[in-house]
């Protein structure tokens, strides 16, 4: 661990920093019912241009984003790249589907999906299957949040070998989540976007200026890729797509935008906004 004393303590300050702001966020723009679920889940339907801005991408761009599709293209090659069009597949769908769905939930005062499902079908049933189906869809993302913090906490050194020593510091950061969701609802997270946004940032740019120059620059890197690559040239050792994995590759893309703004986390952000312009 003392090999690890300046991730340590920024990794702290970050930590102590975001969790201050989650249970802040219960003032910002405080409500006079902070029980009503349209200010607890959805922040009042009020957040502007800029909030929805940081607030989906927050949402959007996870440990997913950095740890578990660089791992994909690490283990499989061609077939992790998957996310880069279904990223550019969901946005049309995104203006042309999620503004109505905006604009039909403001009306009634739908929360969530399975309210506007229980409402447009007049059933009960398939609204309980829809929310189900959200919560059961999440459970591994959330999952994978966790297991990217742990990965992180490891590198850091700050996990022990046992069991509890092990989960102890997810179990104690899930926690005080918990907490400060449960204060402040949808308020917390949209809040914390703009750090963790900010970060993300940072991440991008010292990946694609600063750790270039301390790998000898971008010339190099590609060299060494060539390398490997022509020690390898098997099409099937996942290098680029072949006839038994791009059929996989086209559905993986088109289904992952079809789903991306069904899930709760992704949909929130959307009916939180305050008007169809945002």
């Amino acid at each position: 661990m003392s090999d690890h004393i300046t991730e340590i303590v920024i990794f702290t300050l970050l930590f102590l920093l975001v969790s201050g702001m989650g249970f802040v966020a219960a003032r910002w723009r405080a409500p006079k019912d902070m029980a009503h679920l349209d200010e607890w889940g959805l922040g009042g339907r009020n957040f502007g241009g800029w909030i929805t801005w940081f607030l989906v991408g927050g949402d959007l761009y996870t440990a997913y984003t950095f740890v578990a599709v660089p791992a994909l293209i690490f283990g499989a090659g061609a077939a992790g790249f998957f996310a880069v069009p279904y990223t550019i597949i969901i946005y049309p769908m995104f203006f042309l589907i999620l503004i109505r769905l905006w604009s039909v939930s403001h009306r009634h005062g739908f929360v969530t999906p399975a309210d506007f499902v229980r409402t447009r079908f007049d059933s009960p049933t398939l609204a309980l299957l829809v929310a189900i189906t959200g919560i059961v869809a999440t459970m591994p993302y959330i999952a994978l949040q966790l297991v990217g913090i742990e990965a992180v906490l490891k590198t850091m050194g700050v996990t022990g070998d046992s069991l509890l020593a092990r989960h102890a510091p997810i179990i104690i950061a899930f926690a005080i989540l918990a907490a400060y969701t449960y204060q402040s609802g949808l308020r917390a997270p949209a809040l914390i976007a703009f750090v963790k946004d900010t970060l993300i940032y940072v991440v991008i740019l010292v990946a694609v200026i600063y750790l270039p120059t301390k790998l000898g620059g971008w010339g190099n890197i590609f060299d060494a890729a060539e390398a490997k690559f022509d020690a390898s040239p098997n099409v099937n050792d996942g290098i680029i797509l072949n006839a038994n994995n791009q059929l996989q590759y086209v559905t993986l893309a088109l289904g992952s935008a079809l789903a991306l703004f069904l899930y709760p986390h992704s949909i929130t952000g959307v009916l939180a906004s305050k008007n169809r312009n945002v």
